[in-house]
């Protein structure tokens, strides 16, 4: 995966920051059709022990941090095992933000002493979706439940609010029907998870800003605006909205050198880990039946340790006969391929975990 290749752009790196160590933690986004179970990677704890290994055998006693991170965000609960961790190494690292740096991404870089931001960067809200077994069931998917949005449930309340009382005390009964709707759609207890869910964030957002002391922060303003006041959790926080946001001892503009180091590493990774193009699984089999596949969702290296998160599948396909159409097939054989006919796909993931990349030495061999 050509994990040589990019040694010599982290260095560049290393070398514009004060030969600070970079570690790269990266959750791939190349999107595939139909979707394939880790292709796509999230933000999760399950990255633990491999980051912990990659900071072991790469950062000296006393030497500085920068994670270079590039994410869509995922589990908020893995945000603070991370931040921990990193802490263990450099109670002041700082984060270095290529291009995506989504929800939970935004969350850790809270807890950086500093985060470095390029005309590509993007930050996030932070307001996540929640779900578990009372959430209501995917019309579209009897198996799967719907996530249920934090700020959805708030603008519920406040468009009640807004159109019936107009600023006004609002009087109990005037808003029973409108309670009671939402408890009859969504579960009582998935409601109170999203409450509870709302708090945590809060919580977490406010513990890690206060990590690091700076002067003249306003902290329940930031937490208030990144967790309330964009509306849309797809709104992109852009380097200049985040300094507003952040204040300047908090979010540093990277210069045109580093801004384009970071970039030329950014794009060493999408070629390298095909992200430019979507991974298409029948140009892929061709007419073949069945086939074995690797691929790598995500990434966690420094310039002498590495790790992958990577899939191994074995992968068949074949035709989707019409209901009313039927083939005499000797048994525990496939349907043949049919030219015009679409085709069915069914995947068996054989292995799916961290593992090292390569063998590379680190400090401690």
């Amino acid at each position: 995966m050509a994990y040589d290749d990019r040694k010599p752009l982290i260095d560049k790196i290393q070398a514009l920051r004060g030969d600070r160590i970079l570690v790269a933690f990266l959750n791939l986004d190349r999107p595939s059709n139909p979707p394939i179970p880790g292709m796509m990677t999230q933000f999760h704890a399950d990255v633990k022990e491999s980051l912990f290994r990659v900071l072991k055998e790469s950062v000296p006693a006393g030497a500085k941090v920068d994670l270079y991170l590039y994410t869509r965000g995922g589990d908020v609960n893995a945000v603070w095992p991370i931040v921990s961790l990193l802490r263990e190494f450099d109670s002041d690292f700082e984060v270095l933000v290529p291009f995506r740096c989504h929800s939970g991404g935004t969350l850790a870089a809270l807890g950086a002493r500093r985060v470095v931001l390029g005309p590509l960067s993007e930050l996030s809200p932070v307001d996540p979706s929640t779900g578990n077994q009372f959430n209501p069931v995917d019309p579209s998917n009897a198996t799967a439940r719907l996530a249920i949005s934090v700020e959805d449930v708030r603008s519920y309340r406040q468009f009640v609010l807004d159109q019936l009382t107009d600023g006004k005390a609002a009087e109990p009964s005037v808003l029973a029907p409108f309670i009671e709707k939402l408890v009859a759609t969504v579960h009582p207890l998935a409601l109170g998870n999203v409450h509870r869910v709302h708090q945590q964030i809060k919580q977490l957002a406010t513990t890690l800003l206060n990590l690091h002391s700076i002067k003249g922060r306003d902290i329940p303003s930031i937490v208030d605006q990144l967790t309330t006041q964009f509306y849309s959790h797809l709104h992109m926080i852009n380097r200049n909205e985040a300094l507003k946001i952040l204040g300047n001892e908090h979010v540093e503009f990277a210069s045109p050198e580093l801004a384009d180091a970071m970039d030329q590493l950014l794009q060493r990774y999408k070629g390298d880990f095909g992200l430019h193009t979507p991974f298409m699984l029948s140009a892929h089999l061709g007419d073949n039946l069945e086939e074995s596949v690797r691929f790598v969702g995500g990434v966690v290296e420094s310039r002498s340790w590495s790790y992958l998160y990577a899939t191994k599948a074995q992968i068949r396909q074949q035709s989707k006969l019409p209901a009313n159409v039927q083939l005499q097939i000797p048994v525990g054989q496939p349907v043949p391929l049919i030219p015009g006919l679409p085709r069915d796909y069914q995947w068996q993931i054989t292995d799916q975990r961290w593992v090292h990349n390569l063998d590379p030495q680190g400090v401690t061999i």
